[in-house]
C-alpha cells in the first residue's frame, strides 16, 4: 500500500504552494521557452500575487475581507511597530517592475521565516491565517508604493475570477 504524501500537507503548506505558484507564473510569462516572452510590469505582477491569493481564501476559507479589516486595524493603530516590520524596504529598480516585485516576494518570504522562528520561541501560532495577512499586507503596501489603485485591481480580479468561473460551468 503506498503512501499518499499529498494528505500530509497542512493547509499552511498548501498556502506555501500557492506562494511559490506566484513567482512560478511571473516566471512562466516572462521565460516561456516555446512562445514569445510576455511584457509584463508591476500591476500585472500585483495581479497574479493577488489573484492567486484571492482564490486561495475562497477554496480555503480565510475570509479576505477579515484580512482586510485586520490590515486597516493594524495600519490606523497609535502602536503599529508591527506594521512597520510590513513595508516594502527594498530599493526600487525603476527600469524592472518585475525585478521589484520578486524583490517584494524574497522580502515576503523573509517575513514568514522571521514570524516562524519567532512563533517557535514565542509559543506564537504561525498558520495559514498569518501567512495570508503577511502576503496581504506586503502586497497591499506595495500597491501604494507603486500607485497602483486597489480597488480598480480587485475589480478586474473579480472579473477574472467570475469569467473563470462561467467558463468552468459551460
Amino acid at each position: 500500500m503506498k503512501h499518499d504524501k499529498s494528505k500530509d500537507k497542512t493547509r499552511l503548506d498548501v498556502f506555501f504552494d500557492m506562494f511559490d505558484a506566484v513567482e512560478d507564473d511571473i516566471s512562466q510569462l516572462v521565460f516561456d521557452d516555446n512562445e514569445e516572452a510576455t511584457e509584463i510590469g508591476g500591476y500585472e505582477c500585483l495581479f497574479i500575487g493577488f489573484s492567486n491569493l484571492r482564490l486561495y481564501c475562497e477554496n480555503s476559507g480565510v475570509r479576505l475581507e477579515q484580512i482586510e479589516e485586520q490590515y486597516q486595524a493594524l495600519k490606523e493603530s497609535p502602536a503599529n511597530e508591527e506594521f512597520g516590520t510590513l513595508t516594502v524596504h527594498e530599493d526600487l529598480d525603476e527600469n524592472n517592475e518585475v525585478v521589484n516585485f520578486c524583490k517584494l516576494l524574497e522580502q515576503i518570504e523573509n517575513s514568514f521565516s522571521a514570524f516562524e522562528q519567532r512563533s517557535e520561541k514565542s509559543g506564537e501560532v504561525f498558520d495559514e491565517w498569518t501567512g495570508v495577512f503577511i502576503m496581504y499586507s506586503y502586497l497591499r503596501n506595495y500597491c501604494a508604493k507603486e500607485e497602483v489603485d486597489f480597488e480598480k485591481l480587485q475589480q478586474a480580479i473579480s472579473r477574472l475570477h467570475a469569467e473563470m468561473k462561467k467558463d468552468e460551468n459551460s
